[in-house]
């Protein structure tokens, strides 16, 4: 069915978008703090993945660029004047900024030290080359339990369990504070106190690193573990020149 549609949603789902990564004929635009697609095809099974996208908000285009509320008669607003792209190319312009580019405040007065306690890690630290080994060899079973990040670097975060066996650098984290393997901070304080230091929000992770360094990685930079979604980060990489080897 050919027909002209515009989606509306917060920033801050842009990792609702995974399924979308792939469809043709998508196009994106970041505004303000919105994320805007559009596309002329729209199908039942698209029409699905789209209201299945959390605080969205689907419209009927019309030629004079006007919105209509889907099931609705009466015109809300226009279509904004905005540069858009094809909806891969959006996602790689994304990932050009660092997953990994949360400010803290390195005052918060803390460190850690050797824990006397082994925890069970639920968060890896390795790269995307790793990542793709991984899940070309898993059932999407397996990798259901978790979502990821990556950086420009080409890191790549995991988080849940169970963690599966790759080459990298562990953490456990509870409520959002995830401290090295085998460390913990200290002043021993609860973990409420550093969620509360460091401001954080639902799905935010900071990761305190062996070295005494923080990284925070905010909500919206983590994604649900498929091999479609790898394997075009790693082709976007490609693309660019930027591929490690493995």
């Amino acid at each position: 069915m050919t027909e002209q549609w515009v989606l509306r949603l917060p920033a801050g789902q842009m990792k609702s978008l995974g399924s979308l990564r792939l469809e043709q004929d998508i196009q994106a635009s970041s505004v303000e703090h919105e994320i805007w697609l559009r596309g002329t095809k729209l199908d039942e099974n698209l029409t699905r993945k789209l209201r299945s996208i959390p605080d969205s908000k689907l419209f009927h285009l019309e030629q004079d660029q006007q919105l209509i509320p889907a099931g609705k008669q009466v015109p809300l607003g226009y279509l904004p004047k905005t540069d858009w792209q094809p909806v891969d190319k959006w996602f790689a312009v994304q990932l050009g900024t660092p997953a990994f580019a949360g400010t803290l405040d390195e005052r918060v007065p803390f460190q850690l030290i050797r824990s006397r306690q082994n925890q069970p890690a639920n968060i890896l630290l390795t790269t995307l080359v790793n990542l793709k080994s991984l899940v070309d060899f898993s059932p999407q079973i397996r990798l259901n339990p978790l979502r990821y990040a990556i950086d420009n670097q080409q890191r790549a975060i995991l988080c849940g369990a169970p963690l599966p066996p790759l080459e990298g650098s562990f953490y456990y984290e509870q409520k959002g504070i995830a401290a090295a393997a085998g460390w913990t901070w200290s002043p021993a304080v609860d973990v409420e106190v550093l969620q509360s230091l460091f401001q954080l929000k639902r799905g935010d992770v900071v990761l305190l690193h062996a070295d005494q360094t923080r990284e925070l990685i905010r909500s919206d930079r983590f994604a649900p573990l498929t091999r479609s979604s790898v394997r075009l980060t790693l082709q976007q990489f490609e693309r660019e020149g930027k591929t490690g080897s493995a």
